[in-house]
């Protein structure tokens, strides 16, 4: 089990997903006790298939509205699942979920084939609902919704106060940075969101897409929000060469660095620069034009 369950404290469990956790997989979290707790289904079909034949799952909590977080979710149809008050009418609905998600047209064509074709996710409706400050109790720990929107509108994060455990999911501390590329995404929100779980004090962080971090907590919450005033610099220079719209910029992907860019992705990036772009307007850093191109202020 030592290849699939990695125990970084007590009783909790790193399910260590494909890809060693990097998009389009997420590492899963378990918690295990008088009933068995699972955060998230996204470390891939063959892995949760694996979990559900090998321990038993009593309870599935879905972080987040993403599809690399709730694509599993069939693999325990039967049991309890768990989804944020936001996400539960849409959970079945995936041509809904693809255009709130990926904005139409071929966008949504690709996200679709993504999800039910590469992660193999079929729609598994909720039985019940959480907003803010629910309790999920597993084991010896008593982990605490938290709200952390931004990310998308119904992200949360889970945090026993006690232990100091800090379940960040998509909040992840990568190296890559915050990630915000969706319509209703929201750049402020989640930089206010990373404050809040700094505010926390957090002893062991477990995130989706690395190892958990167990030291030096502080500094690497600085560190991956610092990320988001490299990428305004790197667009305001970028603006330097003439006035452009989001998906102008995105044709050279600063931020993902894809050559050539696919639908998806290239709308993705657009709502990532375009997030920028609005804070830095009501900053008086940018112009937005008639056209839809901004300039430099």
């Amino acid at each position: 089990m030592a290849d699939l369950l990695e125990e970084v404290a007590p009783g909790l469990y790193l399910v260590k997903a494909e890809n060693r956790g990097r998009f389009p997989f997420s590492h899963s979290v378990l918690v295990t006790g008088e009933r068995n707790v699972l955060f998230d289904t996204g470390s891939g079909v063959r892995v949760m298939e694996r979990l559900r034949d090998t321990l038993r799952v009593d309870l599935v909590v879905n972080s987040h509205t993403h599809p690399d977080h709730f694509s599993g979710n069939h693999c325990f149809a039967g049991r309890e699942l768990m989804v944020p008050e936001m996400f539960a009418p849409i959970l079945a609905d995936l041509d809904k979920m693809s255009v709130r998600l990926a904005g139409g047209g071929e966008a949504s064509t690709q996200w679709l084939f993504f999800v039910t074709e590469i992660l193999q996710h079929r729609p598994t409706p909720p039985t019940r609902t959480y907003a803010e400050g629910e309790v999920v109790e597993a084991g010896d720990y008593v982990f605490e919704a938290i709200h952390t929107p931004g990310h998308t509108a119904d992200t949360y994060c889970f945090f026993d106060r006690d232990k100091g455990i800090l379940l960040s999911f998509d909040y992840d501390l990568t190296d890559f940075g915050p990630w915000y590329g969706h319509a209703e995404s929201d750049l402020r929100q989640t930089r206010a969101s990373i404050e809040k779980l700094i505010v926390l004090e957090p002893r062991l962080v477990v995130s989706s897409h690395r190892e958990p971090v167990k030291s030096g907590i502080q500094e690497a919450f600085r560190k991956y929000d610092r990320v988001v005033d490299v990428r305004s610099a790197l667009i305001l220079e970028m603006l330097d060469e003439g006035p452009a719209t989001p998906e102008q910029l995105a044709d050279k992907s600063p931020i993902y660095g894809l050559q050539p860019t696919f639908a998806l992705y290239h709308y993705f990036e657009s709502r990532l620069i375009e997030k920028h772009l609005e804070v830095m307007e009501d900053e008086g850093q940018v112009v937005k034009c008639e056209d839809g191109t901004y300039g430099v202020g």
